[in-house]
Order: C-alpha cells, then structure tokens, then sequence
C-alpha cells in the first residue's frame, strides 16, 4: 500500500524524476521527466543511461552531474544546464541529484530531480537584453543633457544648475550599475548612504524655493544635515585612535558618570589614519553612548585597539542586554530601534534604556564610506531576555536571573568595530 502511494506520487509530479541503477540503467522515469526530456515511454525502457542521454554534446553538463553520481558517489546540491531532448528541443533544466541506498553499501541508486526553467530563463535573458539596451541609449543623451547644463551655468544660478548635475550624476550612476548588473559585475556603491545625503538636501533646498514663508525651518533642517552627515574636506591630519578614546572617556558628561559600570582600555598598538579629528571624536563619543545606554548598572565598557594582520580594530564592546539578530541587519540605516519604541521612558542621554534615534550609527556608516574605513556590529541578545519587549531592570543587582557580573556578560553583549585598512593614508 505505501509502495504504491509513493508511486502515485511520483507520478504526478510536476518535476521530472529519473532513477539509475549502480550499473547505469534506468529503472524509473516519471510521466513528467518523459514530458521534459522528450522521450517516448518505449524509449525510457533502454537498458543504460548512455543510450538516452549522451547522444548531443549539448547535454555533457547534464551528464557530467550523471557521472558524479554514478562514478564518484556525488550528490549535486543544484545545478542549472542545457539539455537536447529527443525531440530536438533545447531547454534550460535545473537538476539536484540524491542516493537512493539498497541493503549492500556498494550497491545504490542515483535519483536526478530536474525541473524545466527553460520559460525563466528567456525571460531572464530578455530582460538582461531590455537592460543593456536601456543601458547603453542612456548614455549618450544624458552625456549631451551634461554638456548643455555646463553651458547654462551662470554666477545668478550655480546652486540651481550644481542641484541638477548632481542629479544628472546620479542617474549616470544608475546607467553605469545598470551595465554592471548586465555584465554580472558586483555593485560597490549599491549599498551607500551618502547618495541619500544628498537627495536630502537637494529636497529641502527645493521646499525652500517653493514654500519662502518656510524656508528659515527648512534652513535650520538643512544646517543640521550638513553638520551631522556631510563632510567638506577641511581639517584633515593623523588620528590618534588611542587619543581619542581618551578623549572621549574623558569628555563623558555627569549622566554617564552618575552611572555604575567599569571602563576598561585594551591598547595593545596605536595607529593614525588620516581623516578629521572632530568626526572621529563624534564617531566614538556616539559609539561608547550607545553602551553606556544598553549596558546596566554593574556592567563593563571594553575599548580597544588592535592591530590584526594588516588592518588595524577600534572596537567599542559591552556586556549588555545585546541586539537581536533581526535588528542587527538593520542598525545602521537610521531611526532604527533595537528595542520596541514603547519600551522607551523619557530619561536622559546615557541613563540605562535612553532611546536615541539611531542617527550615531548612520552617521558612523556614512563617514566610513567617506573615508574608507568600515564598520560592523556583533551582537548576542541576552539569553534571558530574547524577546526586544523584554525588559532589563537597568542594574545587576536587581536582575533576577543571573547573580554576578560574571553570569550577566556571558548572557549577551554588543561589539562595534570600526576597522581601519592597510590602503587609508596615515600620513597628509
């Protein structure tokens, strides 16, 4: 009764199956791999697998995964190839391959799962051609648009004509990745902010044209942006990252004082990359706030300098309550909360549990991809309370699950890294 359940089931499956002995007969083939391949079900009853499928050189990638399995005991996890079927046409098949295994361990069969992706995969490559042509008329007229806007520029308009070339560069941009994602090359710039930035501004300077009665509060929107997330180049020199850590320890104001928790230093080497002293100052002021407000009473604070083969580490680590791994994707992208915002009270900067709006961690990513550093977060959610609508009691002592500082650092914690590579100057 279940053999044949089985049967029935696998006979009516979309997908095509084929199944090989040890000695390369095939023993079953289901109505749809008759159907997919193009064989008649007298054709199927051929005594070897060769016979069937090695007639068009086409089909060598179909049996190369054959072989691995028959030859070499290889399961193919997937694979996508072409296939000459016996009706001559030539289809797109993605095949996976298992064991089906017997009583003796030398004798098993090959069970080859394909599906026909042949309608996918024309449109798949329509779309590449739709892409590289859009791609490659873009082009022109936007390099003519260019030239045209350069020739209109004039004392009276260089902030109207500056908005619309960096428009105009954007959407050359977008050309550019457009034939990137043609030609299967990676996107450098798929994921940065800084484009962002500048759209911003651009929206505000706009709103500001069109609304006069508000423009002194879209003037105060645009001042902030500039000075929180763009950089114009001006007072560039070595860094000491051992310095500005303590600087920073040094700079904490009486909130962060008033808290308890240890502060521990690991310099094992300084170095200097050049960038500006002040946003790197801003860049670790905002990542030691951030542990201050995650870690409770009791915990620690850890910062360190690094060096590891040729890049050297900051990392601003603490033992406290940690992000969950959802949340983690998603921390540097602004107004992002690791914790429900209802969880938030009102309370000071650096108290336990302050809600900031994650503007620090944006602003850190930005000026990494400014500068050419990078920045990355490690963290483990407390294994009390896993949940972002669990709640810490702010201090160890309070805590009902865990008895010492100990037991609370190896239940979670949050790392930030900002890592400095071997390519970033170190010297003006």
């Amino acid at each position: 009764m279940r053999e044949d359940i089985s049967t029935a089931i696998i006979d009516s499956m979309s997908d095509g199956l084929v199944v090989i002995d040890s000695k390369g007969a095939v023993t079953h083939m289901n109505p749809s791999a008759l159907k997919i391949l193009g064989f008649t079900a007298e054709e199927s009853r051929s005594p070897n697998y060769s016979e069937l499928f090695i007639e068009h050189p086409e089909n060598d990638a179909f049996n190369d995964i054959l072989f691995e399995g028959l030859q070499r005991g290889r399961a193919r996890g997937y694979g996508e190839v072409k296939f000459r079927g016996r009706d001559g046409r030539l289809i797109d098949l993605a095949v996976t391959t298992s064991f089906l295994k017997s009583g003796s361990p030398n004798n098993h069969s090959i069970v080859v799962l394909f599906k026909d992706i042949t309608e996918l995969k024309d449109l798949d490559r329509a779309r590449s051609r739709v892409l590289s042509h859009l791609s490659h008329e873009l082009t022109t007229p936007l390099s003519i648009v260019m030239a045209c806007v350069d020739k209109l520029a004039t004392p009276e308009n260089n902030s109207f004509i500056a908005r619309i070339k960096r428009n105009l560069d954007r959407l050359l941009q977008i050309q550019i990745d457009v034939g990137d994602i043609v030609r299967g090359k990676p996107l450098e710039s798929s994921c940065s902010l800084a484009p962002w930035v500048e759209q911003a501004l651009d929206l505000v300077e706009l709103a500001g044209e069109e609304y006069p009665d508000h423009k002194p509060a879209l003037d105060l929107i645009r001042n902030k942006i500039e000075r929180d997330f763009t950089f114009e180049g001006s007072g560039v020199s070595p860094v000491s990252l051992a310095e500005t850590i303590r600087k920073s320890l040094q700079a904490l104001p009486e909130t962060a004082s008033a808290r308890r928790l240890a502060y521990e230093t690991r310099i094992s080497k300084d170095d200097t990359p050049v960038m500006d002293p002040a946003m790197l100052e801003k860049i670790v002021n905002g990542l030691i706030r951030n542990a201050i407000e995650n870690t409770p009473d009791g915990g620690r604070i850890i910062l360190e300098i690094s060096r590891r083969e040729r890049e050297t580490h900051l990392v601003v680590a603490d033992t406290g309550i940690g992000i969950t791994e959802a949340s983690v994707k998603h921390i540097f992208g602004g107004f992002f909360h690791a914790v429900d915002t209802d969880m938030y009270s009102t309370k000071k900067p650096y108290q336990f549990g302050a809600g900031g709006k994650g503007l620090d961690l944006m602003r850190t990513r930005i000026y990494a991809e400014m500068f050419g550093f990078s920045v990355h977060c490690r963290s483990t959610r407390c294994m009390h309370i896993p949940a972002e609508t669990d709640t810490c009691p702010g201090d160890i002592d309070l805590c009902p699950y865990v008895r010492s500082a100990g037991e609370c650092a190896a239940s979670g914690g949050t790392e930030f890294s900002l890592i400095f590579p071997a390519s970033m100057p170190r010297e003006v």
